[in-house]
């Protein structure tokens, strides 16, 4: 066979051996691909948080929306609970026998856990919203940490504080007329509206 020529899948040289890589180009490679792997990691990492973080705010604000929309259209109270203990949000119905807000017979219409999203209450370091009242689990509503929305469009109003392991927060406002949220997020120096 004159050299270069093909035969199946290998081509032949001039010394009549079969043309492919070699380990240490193999090597070369794999090391180059880790490397590449190892520095992207870390802005995975917070893309992720950052993701899950707010994808739990807009959650947490659409509870809010549609406690205010039935609290309307039922013209009965409804509420948003926040559990720090089991690291969930819950859209309440009904407050139960108990008449309490937030605790074990409440009717709940759906709940998000916090947990499955790397998410949870707090503002860590950062410290609350400079003139807005603080909290240690980071949850201001006085309610039993509960926003309660009622037909008339007054309750109360309150702050909560969300954040991630990799150092991402927001925190969720809603005041005590209208039931409007307003987001803030932590910059790395001050809270900032969104």
């Amino acid at each position: 066979m004159a050299p270069g020529m093909t035969t199946g899948n290998f081509s032949m040289d001039r010394r009549g051996g079969a043309n492919g890589f070699s380990l240490l180009e193999l090597v070369l490679v794999i090391g180059i691909m880790g490397i590449i792997a190892a520095l992207s990691f870390p802005a995975f990492c917070s893309y992720y948080d950052n993701f899950c973080l707010k994808s739990v705010a807009w959650e947490i604000v659409g509870m809010v929306k549609e406690a205010k929309m039935h609290s309307l259209s039922d013209g009965s109270y409804f509420s948003v609970g926040f559990d720090p203990v089991q690291g969930t949000v819950s859209l309440i119905a009904d407050r139960g026998l108990d008449g309490e807000w937030n605790t074990s017979d409440d009717r709940i219409l759906r709940s998000l856990s916090l947990k499955s999203r790397v998410v949870r209450f707090g503002y860590g370091s950062y410290g609350p919203i400079p003139g807005y009242a603080s909290a240690d689990d980071g949850i201001t509503f006085q309610e039993n940490n509960t926003v309660v929305c009622n037909p008339g469009l007054t309750g109360n109003a309150g702050t909560v504080y969300l954040n991630t392991p990799g150092g991402a927060a927001i925190a969720i406002t809603v005041n005590s007329r209208d039931f409007s949220c307003t987001q803030r997020r932590w910059n790395g120096t001050a809270w900032v509206k969104m």
